[in-house]
């Protein structure tokens, strides 16, 4: 059946009637009291946690004292004070399925790491990035490394050799993807950069003898299977850093500009599946599922 104009418009009228009726009921007072404790109390139950636990929760959070007697009382007789429910709602975030289990204190950045896709920084450039967040810091303590890019000199050049082997004998393992020297989408990177032919090609194969004879050949052979490095001969896009799994530090290749001069974005885990670090964790799978050995 057909709805004539007028049928719709009437219909439309009928609507917007409810709505001023609804509106006009002003007598109409909604119990504020018994919602804010039973925000607290949705918290507190989300969570799993006894009035004790949960009290202890919100101190942490809160940076001031609580005992379960105030969690009692905030539940069923007074009312929450509002920090307690900006807290609360923090930590029913944090309860919701699909995001990675962290520690408490951190429910603030998990909200912030979905409102904005699991972006934790932006940075203009790779050196503001590095200025603010050396590559030890990102690495020192990893305990699984995937890297793939151009040349990733942050691996090779910024970072001391001897600290990467000893991180592999340690038990760290490497995974790295060099854009081929000498082949053909490293060429058209050159020449997108404006750089004389083989100068980007020269850099990488450079950087790759690094890691075979200053770092493989000096591993001890258990050692030695945990280090991987290939190439790719792929248009390139991201040079991509993921470390344990958890954090990603990705930066686009612009037209026209330098992969040192571009923008830079810090990406933490925050989703079982989804978000903006599962973008570019596949876009390291995929290139290394097609790789060359070396």
């Amino acid at each position: 059946m057909t709805n004539s104009p007028r049928h719709l418009s009437s219909a439309a009228e009928a609507v917007q009637g409810a709505v001023v009726s609804l509106q006009d009921r002003r007598s109409y007072k909604p119990n504020l009291r018994a919602l804010a404790q039973g925000q607290l109390r949705a918290a507190r139950e989300a969570k799993g946690q006894s009035r004790e636990e949960f009290a202890d929760l919100l101190s942490t959070m809160l940076g001031w004292p609580v005992n379960a007697e105030a969690v009692e009382g905030w539940e069923s007789t007074a009312t929450p004070p509002g920090d307690v429910l900006v807290a609360a709602e923090l930590i029913t975030r944090q309860a919701r399925p699909g995001l990675v289990d962290g520690d408490p204190g951190d429910a603030l950045s998990q909200i912030v790491g979905d409102q904005f896709a699991d972006l934790v920084g932006v940075f203009g450039s790779r050196s503001e990035f590095h200025s603010k967040m050396p590559i030890s810091e990102l690495l020192d303590n990893a305990k699984e490394i995937q890297a793939c890019g151009l040349s990733l000199n942050f691996l090779c050049q910024t970072y001391s050799e001897a600290r990467l082997r000893e991180l592999i004998e340690n038990g760290t393992t490497l995974h790295a993807l060099f854009l081929k020297p000498y082949g053909r989408s490293i060429a058209e990177r050159e020449r997108e950069e404006g750089h004389p032919p083989q100068f980007l090609s020269a850099l990488t194969a450079m950087n790759l003898t690094i890691v075979q004879e200053r770092v493989a050949d000096r591993l001890s052979p258990e050692a030695r299977q945990r280090l991987k490095f290939a190439v790719y001969d792929e248009p390139i896009r991201f040079n991509v850093l993921i470390v344990d799994k958890q954090v990603c530090v990705a930066q686009p290749y612009l037209p026209d500009v330098r992969g040192v001069d571009s923008p830079t974005f810090l990406v933490r885990k925050r989703r079982v599946s989804g978000g903006l670090y599962a973008t570019f964790e596949q876009i390291f799978t995929t290139l290394w599922d097609r790789r060359e050995e070396q």
